[in-house]
C-alpha cells in the first residue's frame, strides 16, 4: 500500500514539474518570437543590417529597406534599424537677398519635409540618417532649402516673387528636387507665408496698383455709364419710334371709324329724309282728303240748316197766309196742315234725318277731327325693308287709314257713317 502511493506522490510531482518545465519554455519562445520579429508600420520602415540587397542598376548593398510588412531577423547575422517617415516642419527665412533688379527682399516661408519613400533614393537616406534624431534631417534639409530659396529669389523680380507665389513655391520645389533626391528627402509642401522689403518696393508697386485699379475701375464705370446711356437712348428712340408707329395706327384706325360713322349718318339721314318727305306726303294726302270731307259735310250742313228749314218756312208761311184770310175754322185747319207739312218734312227725310241732324253739328265733329290730325307730330321713324320696296309705301298709306280710323270711331260714337254719305256725295 505505502509503494502504490509513493509511486502516486512521484507521478503527480512529475507532472508538475512538467508543466512549469513547458511554460517556461513558451515564455522563453515567445519572448524569442518578439524580439526577432518586427512588423513595420505605416508611418515608418526598417533598415535590414546584414542582408544583402541588389539595386535595379546591379549596385550591391549591404543593407536592405522593408516598406510594408513584416521581417524575421536572424539572431547574431542581422539588425533591424527603424526610420520615421512622418514630416518634418520647416521654418524658413531669408532676409536681404538681392532679387532680379536689385531690391533686397525679405522671404518668410512654411516647408513640409520627410523621408522619400521612393525606392530609387531611400538608401541615399539610410546611408545619411540612420540612427540620427530628427534635428540633423531638419538642419540639412533647412540649409538646402535657404540656399535654393536665395537662388530662385535672385533670378525673379519683386512683383514675380510677390504676385505669383505658386509659380514661385513650384519653382522651389523644382530646384530643391536634385539636392533633395540625393539626401533620400522629400519635400511634401512648400508655402511662402509672406514677402517684404525694406525700402518698401513692394507697398509702392501696391499703391499704384491699387491707384491703376481705381482708375481702371473708374474707367470701366464710366465706359459701363456711357453704354448704359447709349442703351437708354436707343431704347427711348425704339420707344418713341413706336409710340409714333402706334399713334399713327390709331389715327388710322380713327380716320377708318369716322369714314365708316359718316358713311352710316348718310345712310341714316337718308332714310330720315325719305321718311320725312313720306310723312309728309302722307299729311298732305291726308289734309287733302279732310279739305274734300269737310266740303261735303259743309254742302249737308247747308242743305240742313238753311235750305230744309228755309223750305219748311215758306210752305209754312204760305199756310199760315192762308189761314190768316180764312175763317178761324180753317185757322185749326191751317195749324194742323203746317204741323203735317213739317210731319211731312221730317217724313221725307226718312231714315236721314238723324243724318241730318248730325250733319247739323258735323261741322264741329269734323274740326275736332282735322285739328286732332293736324296736331299728330312724327318723330323718328325707322323704316326696316324686307328687300321689296314695300316699306316706305306702307308708311306713307298709313296716314289717309288714320283719318278712315278717326272717321270710323264717330260712327261708333253717333251712329251715323260719315265716310259712306261722303261717299254718296261724291258718287252725286
Amino acid at each position: 500500500m505505502n509503494d502504490v502511493d509513493g509511486s502516486s506522490s512521484l507521478s503527480m510531482g512529475g507532472l508538475i514539474l512538467f508543466a512549469f518545465l513547458l511554460a517556461i519554455g513558451l515564455t522563453i519562445a515567445l519572448s524569442l518570437f518578439r524580439r526577432f520579429l518586427y512588423i513595420c508600420r505605416p508611418n515608418e520602415m526598417l533598415v535590414v543590417s546584414g542582408k544583402k540587397t541588389k539595386l535595379s542598376s546591379g549596385e550591391m548593398l549591404n543593407f536592405a529597406v522593408i516598406l510594408a510588412g513584416r521581417h524575421w531577423r536572424v539572431p547574431f547575422v542581422q539588425t533591424v534599424s527603424r526610420m520615421d517617415l512622418r514630416l518634418i516642419p520647416i521654418e524658413l527665412q531669408v532676409t536681404k537677398v538681392l532679387s532680379n533688379g536689385g531690391i533686397p527682399l525679405d522671404v518668410h516661408a512654411i516647408a513640409n519635409v520627410k523621408i522619400t519613400s521612393d525606392v530609387r533614393y531611400v538608401h541615399n537616406a539610410v546611408e545619411r540618417f540612420l540612427n540620427l534624431p530628427p534635428e540633423n534631417i531638419r538642419l540639412s534639409a533647412k540649409q538646402t532649402l535657404e540656399g535654393v530659396l536665395r537662388g530662385v529669389i535672385s533670378q525673379l523680380t519683386p512683383e514675380q516673387v510677390n504676385e505669383d507665389r505658386i509659380e514661385f513655391a513650384n519653382k522651389l520645389l523644382e530646384m530643391t528636387s536634385d539636392d533633395f533626391n540625393k539626401m533620400g528627402l522629400h519635400l511634401d509642401t512648400l508655402k511662402v507665408q509672406r514677402v517684404e522689403d525694406e525700402a518698401k518696393y513692394l507697398v509702392n508697386i501696391a499703391r499704384t496698383q491699387i491707384a491703376n485699379a481705381i482708375r481702371d475701375a473708374e474707367n470701366a464705370e464710366n465706359q459701363a455709364d456711357q453704354e448704359v446711356a447709349q442703351e437708354q437712348a436707343a431704347a427711348r428712340q425704339q420707344a418713341e419710334v413706336a409710340k409714333k408707329q402706334a399713334e399713327i395706327g390709331i389715327s388710322t384706325k380713327r380716320n377708318q371709324l369716322r369714314a365708316l360713322t359718316g358713311k352710316l349718318e348718310g345712310d341714316a339721314q337718308s332714310v330720315e329724309r325719305e321718311a320725312q318727305a313720306a310723312s309728309e306726303q302722307a299729311r298732305a294726302e291726308a289734309e287733302q282728303e279732310l279739305q274734300s270731307v269737310r266740303k261735303e259735310l259743309e254742302t249737308k250742313r247747308l242743305y240742313a240748316e238753311i235750305v230744309l228749314p228755309a223750305e219748311a218756312a215758306r210752305d209754312a208761311a204760305t199756310l199760315e197766309a192762308e189761314g190768316d184770310a180764312a175763317p178761324r175754322r180753317e185757322q185749326g185747319a191751317a195749324a194742323a196742315e203746317v204741323i203735317r207739312a213739317m210731319a211731312e218734312a221730317v217724313k221725307a227725310a226718312g231714315p236721314e234725318a238723324r243724318e241730318i241732324f248730325v250733319l247739323s253739328q258735323l261741322d264741329t265733329l269734323v274740326g275736332q277731327v282735322a285739328a286732332k290730325v293736324k296736331e299728330m307730330q312724327i318723330g323718328e321713324v325707322q323704316v326696316i325693308d324686307a328687300g321689296d320696296g314695300r316699306a316706305l309705301p306702307a308708311l306713307a298709306a298709313s296716314f289717309p287709314q288714320t283719318v278712315i280710323a278717326v272717321l270710323g270711331s264717330l260712327k261708333d260714337l253717333t251712329g251715323v257713317d260719315v265716310a259712306a254719305m261722303l261717299a254718296a256725295g261724291g258718287a252725286k
